[in-house]
Order: structure tokens, then C-alpha cells, then sequence
């Protein structure tokens, strides 16, 4: 007998090019701290050289817009 697959958990990895990180290391704890808090997202990643933001998470709890949507509500734009 096998166990159910409920509490199985993808992860992927998504990262974002942000504008609008002149805060420098405060951006960074502020982006790294109010993602991490968001069910389904296990890893945030800001590297201000790059100026991205990598997110681990699972893609059956939490969307990507949502993400976008934060990043947005803090105040960075989404860069393509």
C-alpha cells in the first residue's frame, strides 16, 4: 500500500527583474521578509547587482501573479 501523494509539495523557481531598488540592503530585507512570510514560498533570493529576485515556491498554493503583485505593492516594477 502506497502513501497518498496529499501532502506532496512541488517546488519551482521563478526569478523576477525588478526596478526601483535604490534602498539598496534595506529593498532586500524589506522583499526578502514580506515574501518568505507567504504561504508556499520556501527560498527568496534578492540580488541587487542583478537587480532580480529569485522565489522558490509551490506552484499549488501560491501563483506567480501574486508574487508580481507583491513585488508591484512594494513598490518595484517587473521588468522584462
Amino acid at each position: 500500500m502506497t502513501e497518498p501523494m496529499s501532502g506532496h509539495q512541488q517546488t519551482v523557481t521563478e526569478t523576477f527583474k525588478i526596478g526601483g531598488l535604490q534602498g539598496g540592503r534595506h529593498d532586500k530585507q524589506e522583499i526578502e521578509t514580506y515574501l518568505s512570510q507567504i504561504d508556499g514560498v520556501d527560498k527568496v533570493i534578492v540580488n541587487l547587482q542583478d537587480a532580480t529576485v529569485t522565489v522558490d515556491f509551490d506552484p499549488g498554493v501560491i501563483h506567480t501573479d501574486y508574487l508580481r503583485g507583491t513585488l508591484r505593492s512594494l513598490g518595484h516594477d517587473i521588468l522584462v
